[in-house]
């Protein structure tokens, strides 16, 4: 009978040893995933912050209408396709609306991608798209989609498209 129970002793301790394994594997690729997931939102809460105020800069200019400023904000790429001239008609007539009043710009969502791709009129290498709230005079609010290309280290925009509600319209 003593010999029956040194094989049941030497599975279970087999046993043991290999759902011991299994777990500790498990623990280690729980651990590494929540690095890189906590890795992946600081980076993305650092560059926000950096992104942030190239958004306000832009505004700013456009509010003043300092087109050359706003238009030294984007990167080779989008000045290649978009001339000055583009900027410059956002900021006469009815158009001048979208930054008229303008106070702050705050980011509420932001994706970074690495992207690499054949069209050389796309952004390319690390590109951002972010969304976000502007406030103008009396609490007003509109919104904003921008897209980012880092150029030499530094956040450049590609492009940005500024929506505001009807009221503002009516304000004036």
């Amino acid at each position: 009978m003593s010999e029956n129970q040194l094989p049941v002793r030497k599975s279970r301790r087999t046993i043991v040893l290999v759902l011991g394994g299994i777990g500790a594997t498990l623990c280690l690729c729980v651990a590494i995933a929540a690095l890189f997931i906590g890795q992946s939102i600081l980076g993305v809460s650092r560059e926000q912050a950096v992104i942030t105020p190239v958004i306000q800069e832009f505004m700013t200019a456009m509010e003043q209408r300092d087109t050359a400023s706003a238009y030294r904000l984007f990167s080779s790429r989008a000045q290649r396709q978009t001339p000055i001239s583009d900027l410059e008609t956002l900021v006469d007539g009815e158009n001048y609306i979208l930054f008229e009043g303008y106070e702050t710009a705050a980011i509420s969502n932001t994706s970074i991608t690495n992207s690499a791709n054949t069209n050389p009129d796309i952004p390319q290498g690390t590109v951002a798209t972010v969304n976000g709230i502007i406030t103008y005079i009396d609490d007003m609010q509109g919104n904003f989609r921008a897209v980012l290309e880092k150029e030499s280290d530094q956040w450049r925009l590609f492009s940005i498209n500024v929506t505001v509600p009807p009221s503002k319209f009516t304000n004036e």
